[in-house]
């Protein structure tokens, strides 16, 4: 059975949850191809994480650079995944980034004009699709277009041209579940994966990455950039300094910069902090064990996107390294913050509260109860546990058990 890949992104998380998916991918009887660029199979990540299975990929480079502007890169992206189709012809499909492209699809549908087929199969593909951006499902989305995404996210769901839709949301999987229906689309609630190490505490993490020990540490890993929120903590972050007891306290950006990051960090007020030591910038790539031990080592993580619909990985790998965290109050981010009780969250679109929760986080009586609760939320997101979500329907279409 040829199962297609369609990834043509390479950048922030793309390549590297492929790579956490392939290991279970590959104890199947399937043919794995991997669609994407050229430029994608140059990249520094994919040399960090998809060079190890590349001698177990069929890779086609039959993709080209995404446009940047949204709609045409949707437009882009269904056109290059249905001419992978006709070039791969698979007999299962799975899109791991479909936001934009669910919309369209549903839209042929509608025309009956559903372009996946494939010379491999009789009649349509079984496609899966894993979606990111649910946040016209949440309810506080009363504006015109979410209400017209809703009715053809319910639509879709019922005519089951996908196979299953892998909902990296909570707030959009409890929508979408009250629509699930015998024959129609399985809706499943995603992992986000977290490479779960052994519980480690901050001071053997800080001597690993080499931080200073005696200072409390506000952190934020992954990609950083203004749509993650990274300029309104950095903001907040220096007002918080002004705060009693704050002056010694240290925020750690650790991840890719954006250039806009970097021109921030390089004006007045800001460069003072880089010169000083209070904001220390780590502008590269991080390995799984790198993102473990920043957590690991902080007093703090931040969530800081101010309107991120989906979780957030840094909510994940907090909970992951027993740490509490700080997030926005809107959206995924802040509904699993509070229902699972992993942290604090706040209006991270005011920077004066902002500051003032950056305290309040750092003044959390922690214990080892709470390490635990957080950490047992965080096993859900094992990287086992995604391979073994990932390849449900595989494994019984091929007959394998789980």
């Amino acid at each position: 059975m040829r199962v297609l890949l369609y990834e043509p992104n390479y950048t922030g998380h793309h390549y590297a949850y492929l790579a956490h998916m392939l290991p279970g991918l590959l104890e199947l009887p399937v043919e794995p191809v991997l669609a994407t660029t050229e430029i994608g199979i140059r990249s520094k990540e994919f040399s960090l994480t998809l060079a190890p299975f590349r001698e177990h990929l069929h890779i086609e480079t039959c993709c080209t650079p995404l446009p940047k502007r949204v709609w045409r890169n949707v437009f882009h992206r269904l056109r290059e995944l249905v001419r992978a189709v006709r070039i791969t012809r698979p007999d299962h499909v799975y899109i791991l980034y479909a936001d934009g492209i669910w919309e369209l699809l549903a839209l042929q549908s509608l025309l009956k004009r559903w372009p996946l087929r494939s010379g491999n199969a009789e009649g349509n593909l079984v496609v899966e699709a894993w979606l990111y951006r649910g946040g016209f499902t949440y309810p506080d989305a009363t504006y015109a277009a979410a209400k017209i995404r809703r009715w053809l996210f319910h639509y879709l769901i019922g005519t089951g041209r996908f196979a299953a839709m892998h909902l990296d949301d909570e707030l959009m999987f409890e929508f979408a579940d009250q629509y699930q229906k015998n024959g129609g689309t399985r809706v499943i609630l995603t992992p986000n994966p977290v490479n779960f190490h052994p519980s480690t505490s901050k001071t053997d993490a800080r001597l690993r990455l080499g931080l200073a020990v005696d200072r409390r540490i506000v952190c934020s890993n992954g990609m950083v950039s203004h749509w993650k929120g990274m300029d309104r903590l950095i903001e907040a972050f220096r007002r918080h300094l002004a705060r009693r007891g704050a002056a010694e306290d240290q925020l750690i950006l650790a991840g890719p910069h954006t250039d806009d990051i970097r021109t921030m960090l390089s004006t007045a007020p800001y460069r003072t902090l880089v010169a000083d030591g209070r904001l220390q910038s780590i502008d590269r790539y991080l390995t799984s064990v790198e993102m473990f031990d920043f957590a690991a080592a902080s007093d703090l993580m931040v969530a800081a996107s101010p309107r991120h619909p989906g979780r957030s990985s840094i909510i994940l790998w907090s909970a992951a390294a027993g740490r509490p965290s700080l997030g926005t109050a809107w959206g995924c981010i802040g509904h699993v913050i509070r229902s699972e009780h992993l942290g604090l969250t706040c209006n991270v679109l005011d920077p004066d509260e902002f500051a003032y929760q950056l305290g309040e986080g750092l003044a959390i009586p922690w214990t080892e109860t709470d390490v635990r609760r957080v950490r047992h939320y965080a096993e859900f997101h094992r990287i086992e546990n995604y391979q073994r979500v990932a390849t449900t329907l595989l494994r019984e279409r091929v007959g394998v058990s789980t």
